[in-house]
């Protein structure tokens, strides 16, 4: 009985650590690079459609990308999407005279090795 109780406690046990290691992520290395590019998309939308919680509003540009460059010594993650439209985010109110302007921007990745999204930190129509 004692060693039927120790195994269904071991395999419980087991169970239990490996859903907790296959919950836990690791955030994005700490990173910000500036784009340059023309605004192709401006929104204002629900958090929940970015798998945000709790709901609140947010503001989406798209940018067309023409040129990157990272800040200090962190990766750029955009170089690679130069001449493509990449979408931003921000809980900053923006406004909709972006939309079709050149603009340079502070952008930042925030997430983890299962997804994240680009944010915006400063912008500026050029």
């Amino acid at each position: 009985m004692m060693r039927r109780l120790t195994v269904v406690f071991c395999v419980s046990l087991f169970f239990t650590l490996l859903m907790i290691g296959s919950c836990a992520s690791v955030p994005v290395i700490p990173n910000e690079t500036i784009v340059e590019g023309t605004v192709s998309e401006y929104a204002i939308v629900s958090s929940r459609l970015a798998g945000i919680q709790p709901e609140q509003v947010l503001y989406r540009i798209t940018i067309y990308i023409s040129t990157t460059k990272a800040v200090g010594n962190g990766p750029d993650f955009l170089r690679d999407k130069v001449g493509k439209d990449i979408p931003f985010y921000t809980k900053e109110k923006l406004p909709p005279q972006l939309f079709g302007r050149k603009v340079r921007a502070r952008v930042q990745f925030r997430g983890d090795e299962r997804g994240g999204l680009f944010w915006v930190r400063d912008i500026e129509m050029r």
